[in-house]
């Protein structure tokens, strides 16, 4: 008799809840008129602050420019497009300001050749317009502020530079006396014959292959590609051009190990492939 009497009151209720009460008229619904709306036009980029390049310093191996900012821990940017490499690289086309920041002050001029080769730089940040990249050039001589001397970067309108990039990679290991060529398919993992010598280290701060590839048979370095770095020991080393350019070269001398001023002194057949790496290739130096 309980159950009987549940069952009738869910059926109740339900029946209740199912029922339709007495219709009632809908409510209007109004439709706004269309309102045509003009669009504002997207900001216009402003342009970048005019600098007499003329009055300033060549950020180049040959040069030293104070007020160049460090790199700040960044390394080299995937490429947004990577057809071109899988590392981000810029030509420079057209002589342009090297800023401190977006649209900063201007600290020297970036020219579109360095050593008589197409200036090309790793990017290692961007923002809008503006490209953050690795200089080859010293911010202070080692007696000066050795932890000016290397590492240096500097932002760069984009509209000055060709897109570029790179799928190679390079790293020394100095403990190891090895050096890593990574050519975006194969990692080759290859002995050196030399690194800096405990007085004359090879610098542990990112660098890259600047492009410059010497050929000076008869002499210790018969083959030679230099790095954008410099030694942070010795303020010059060549007379000629008042440097202490670090390098990826051959050599003649029979010395093995840290021996060297900071270069990395390599066999005929390891440079035979570290050769074909581009411009713009980032060199690491660990242990």
């Amino acid at each position: 008799m309980v159950r009987a009497t549940t069952t009738a009151v869910l059926v109740a209720v339900l029946a209740g809840a199912c029922a339709q009460g007495p219709a009632t008229p809908a409510a209007p619904v109004l439709v706004a008129a269309p309102v045509a709306v003009e669009k504002l036009a997207a900001p216009a980029v402003p342009p970048p602050p005019a600098a007499d390049l003329s009055a300033l310093p060549v950020i180049d191996l040959l040069h030293v420019v104070p007020g160049l900012p460090g790199l700040d821990g960044l390394t080299q940017r995937e490429n947004p497009d990577p057809a071109l490499g899988r590392w981000q690289t810029v030509v420079v086309v057209r002589e342009t300001a090297g800023r401190v920041a977006p649209a900063g002050a201007a600290v020297g001029v970036v020219p579109p050749l360095t050593l008589e080769v197409r200036t090309t730089l790793p990017v290692i940040d961007q923002r809008g317009r503006w490209l953050r990249v690795m200089v080859a050039t010293r911010g202070a001589l080692p007696s000066q502020d050795v932890a000016q001397t290397n590492g240096r970067s500097v932002w760069i309108d984009s509209a000055d530079t060709e897109a570029a990039g790179t799928d190679w990679s390079i790293q020394v290991d100095v403990a190891a006396q090895t050096i890593t060529v990574d050519d975006g398919t194969t990692a080759h993992v290859l002995p050196v014959k030399a690194t800096g010598a405990p007085g004359t280290p090879t610098p542990h701060v990112p660098a890259f292959l600047v492009g410059t590839r010497w050929l000076q048979p008869g002499t210790t370095t018969p083959r030679v590609l230099l790095l954008s770095t410099q030694s942070e020991t010795i303020d010059h080393y060549d007379k000629p051009t008042g440097t202490a350019v670090t390098a990826i070269h051959t050599t003649t001398l029979r010395g093995v190990g840290a021996v060297s001023n900071g270069c990395v002194r390599v066999g005929d057949d390891v440079l035979d492939l570290v050769w074909q790496a581009p411009a713009g290739t980032v060199v690491t130096t660990v242990g």
